[in-house]
């Protein structure tokens, strides 16, 4: 009849065995970490990029032809500009109504090698009617 219990062979195999896993698995948990990290900051670029096109479109003083730059509290640095796709006249000709492109390019300040991206959008411009004395 054996003896009962584990030898000491079959446990210095199962701690090798269990070591060479934990090896193995640790830096894939790892990478995953930094990944994730990475896509936050990702996500927090693009959050901000939705933000600030929509408040460009909104704003009734961009003029076709103007650059705007800045950065954010976030450090995230943005680039606008506006390009004039078309003018059609109204009532009154010297005040054509404008379809402008906005473009805003978005990049992480301080990152190298990061990358950006742009989002575009259109926006009608109908010019004020004159003060009437």
């Amino acid at each position: 009849m054996a003896p009962a219990g584990v030898s000491l062979l079959e446990v210095l195999i199962a701690i090798s065995l269990l070591g060479i896993s934990f090896g193995a698995i640790f830096p894939g948990f790892s990478e995953g970490l930094r990944t994730t990290g990475r896509l936050a900051d990702y996500q927090q670029e693009i959050e901000f990029a939705n933000t600030k096109l929509n408040e460009l479109a909104l704003d009734p003083t961009i003029v076709a032809g103007e650059e705007r730059s800045g950065d954010s509290p976030s450090r995230v640095r943005w680039k606008m500009t506006a390009e004039l796709m078309e003018a059609r006249p109204l009532s009154d000709p010297d005040r054509p109504a404008q379809l402008l492109r906005i473009n805003l390019e978005v990049t992480p300040a301080g990152k190298a090698r990061a990358p950006g991206f742009a989002l575009q959008t259109l926006k009608l411009k109908i010019p004020e009617p004159p003060e009437r004395p």
